[in-house]
C-alpha cells in the first residue's frame, strides 16, 4: 500500500525532507512526530537497560508518575505484573497517594516521573509531594524520564542532581506521548522490571514482535481503507478481555486526541463494548500476552496514521488542549467564583435529563477525583438504566483532560457533566507533606474549573 510506504519514508526525517502528505499531518508545527513508526535498534534498548539497571537494584516497588501518554502505556503493562511491583500516581486527589503508600517500604521504592516537556504541572506537583517523604535522601529514589532537551528545565524546577534518562532509547525527541508505546522506555522500562530485568527474555520478545510488523502495517492499512469514507469516527476497539482494564485509557487517548476536533470529524471511542460503533479488531492470532499487547498498540497507531491520511487531518497535534491550560493560568493569577450544584450520584440522571435536547447524542460524566473502579462502574450502570439509548461515558478527570479534552472542544453533540468532591481529605498524611497536598487539591480544583469555563456552553459542574 502506497500510504504505508509514505509513512515509512517519512519517519525519522525533518519536515523539509518529506515530500508526501505526512509532511502536513505527521508534524506538530516543525517538530517531527513519526519516530514511533520504525522500532529502535535492539542495541539501543539493551544499552538503556544496562545503564538503568543499577538504579533498580534493591528496589521492591516502582512508582510511575506522570499524566496521559507519559503513563498510560506503562499502565497497559501492569496487567502482566504478577507481583504488583508497579504502582501509578497520576491523580492530584490525595486518595491516589494514600492507596499507593499503603504497606510499601519507602527505602526500597523508586519513583519514576515521566514528562516529555519536563514541566507538566501535575507531574511536578506530585513528584515534589513524594520528594518530601524521602527527605534528604530523595536523590537515591528518583529517576526521571524526559527528553534530553528538557533535562536542564527539570534541574531548574528543583531537581538538580537527580538521575535522568531519555524517554527514547536512541536519544531522539520525535515521538509524542500517546505514541510512546511500545517503542520507548515509557513501555519498555516497566516491561524490563516485571520480567526481573532479564535482558535476554526481553530481547526474545522484541525480535518476535519485529517479525509481525509488516503484517500489522498491512492489516492496519486495510482497516483504514475500509472506513475511509465514514463521516464519523465512532469506533469500538475489540481486544482480549484480559487487557481491557489496563489499556482502555491508552486506547481512548490514542483515538480521541489524534482524531478529535479536526475537520468536522465527530469522534467517540469505546473498548470492548457491545454497541453499533464501527468495530476494529486485532487481526493476528498471538497467544503470548506481551506480544499481543505490543502488536495491538502498533496496529492501532498505524491505523490512526493511515486513516488520518485519508481524512487529511493532523493526528499528532492537539491544539485545543491549550485552551483549558490558558484558562488555568488565568485562574492561578485571578480567582473566579464558581458555585457547583451539590448532588449525589443517584441524582445525576435527573440533572442530565433537564439538559438533553435533539442535538445531544452523548453524555460524558467527568469526575475530578480518585475513585475505585467499582464506583465508576456503579455510575455507568445508573446511567445505562436511566438512558438505555445512550452509551454512558464516565471518566476520571485526570485521565479525561489528557485523552478527550481535545475532542470535546468542537464537539456539538455531547453534554459534559463535570464533578468535583465537596471535600478532598488529606489530614491522614504526615505533616511534612500537608502543604503539598493542599496545593495539589487547589490545582485539581482549578483544572476542573478551567475545563468547565472553556466548555461552559455545553457543560454543568457539580460537587458530590
Amino acid at each position: 500500500m502506497k500510504i504505508i510506504s509514505f509513512l515509512l519514508e517519512s519517519a525519522n526525517k525533518p519536515k523539509r525532507s518529506v515530500s508526501n502528505y505526512f509532511k502536513d499531518i505527521g508534524f506538530d508545527g516543525e517538530k517531527p512526530r513519526l519516530g514511533w513508526v520504525i522500532p529502535p535498534l535492539w542495541g539501543e534498548i539493551e544499552k538503556s537497560f544496562r545503564e538503568i539497571s543499577p538504579f533498580l537494584k534493591n528496589k521492591e516497588k516502582f512508582i510511575f508518575l506522570g499524566m496521559g501518554g507519559s503513563i498510560n502505556g506503562a499502565k497497559a503493562v501492569s496487567s502482566l505484573d504478577k507481583y504488583k511491583r508497579l504502582l501509578f500516581l497520576d491523580n492530584l486527589d490525595p486518595e491516589n497517594l494514600k492507596k499507593i503508600l499503603k504497606g510499601i517500604n519507602l527505602r526500597k521504592t523508586l519513583v519514576i516521573p515521566i514528562s516529555k516537556s519536563g514541566s507538566t504541572l501535575e507531574t511536578q506537583f506530585l513528584a515534589k509531594t513524594l520528594r518530601r517523604l524521602f527527605e534528604r535522601k530523595w536523590r537515591n529514589h528518583f529517576l526521571w524520564l524526559s527528553d534530553y532537551s528538557s533535562f536542564k528545565k527539570i534541574d531548574n524546577l528543583g531537581w538538580k542532581g537527580s538521575f535522568k534518562f531519555s524517554i527514547q532509547v536512541n536519544g531522539g525527541e520525535d515521538i509524542g506521548g500517546r505514541f510512546s508505546s511500545p517503542h520507548t522506555l515509557v513501555f519498555l522500562l516497566p516491561l524490563f522490571i516485571i520480567f526481573n530485568q532479564d535482558i535476554e527474555r526481553v530481547k526474545r520478545i522484541f525480535f518476535n514482535y519485529l517479525s509481525f510488523l509488516e503484517k500489522l502495517r498491512e492489516e492496519a492499512g486495510k482497516m483504514a481503507f475500509l472506513y475511509r469514507k465514514e463521516k464519523d469516527a465512532f469506533l469500538n476497539i475489540k481486544i482480549k478481555s484480559f487487557f481491557r482494564n489496563s489499556t482502555t485509557t491508552w486506547i481512548t487517548q490514542l483515538f480521541q486526541e489524534s482524531l478529535g476536533s479536526k475537520d468536522k470529524l465527530s469522534v467517540k471511542t469505546t473498548v470492548g463494548e457491545n454497541n453499533n460503533f464501527l468495530p476494529i479488531s486485532f487481526p493476528l492470532s498471538i497467544k503470548e500476552p506481551i506480544l499481543y499487547l505490543m502488536g495491538l498498540m502498533y496496529f492501532l497507531e498505524v491505523f490512526i496514521a493511515v486513516f488520518s491520511y485519508y481524512k487529511r487531518i493532523n493526528f499528532v497535534s492537539q491544539p485545543y488542549v491549550e485552551e483549558y491550560k490558558r484558562k488555568l493560568k488565568e485562574l492561578k493569577e485571578r480567582e473566579e467564583r464558581i458555585s457547583p450544584l451539590q448532588i449525589s450520584f443517584s441524582k445525576i440522571p435527573h440533572i442530565i435529563s433537564s439538559h438533553l435536547n435533539k442535538r445531544i447524542k452523548f453524555v460524558e460524566v467527568v469526575l475530578y477525583a480518585y475513585l475505585e473502579k467499582r464506583t465508576v462502574d456503579y455510575l455507568r450502570r445508573v446511567l445505562r438504566k436511566a438512558f438505555p439509548s445512550f452509551i454512558p461515558f464516565v471518566f476520571i478527570g485526570s485521565d479525561w483532560n489528557h485523552h478527550s479534552y481535545q475532542a470535546s472542544f468542537l464537539d456539538k453533540n455531547t453534554f459534559y457533566l463535570i464533578g468535583i468532591k465537596k471535600e478532598y481529605e488529606h489530614d491522614f498524611f504526615e505533616k511534612k507533606i500537608l502543604s503539598c497536598l493542599k496545593k495539589n487539591i487547589d490545582l485539581l480544583r482549578k483544572i476542573s474549573f478551567a475545563t468547565y469555563f472553556t466548555l461552559q456552553n455545553k457543560s454543568l459542574i457539580f460537587s458530590f
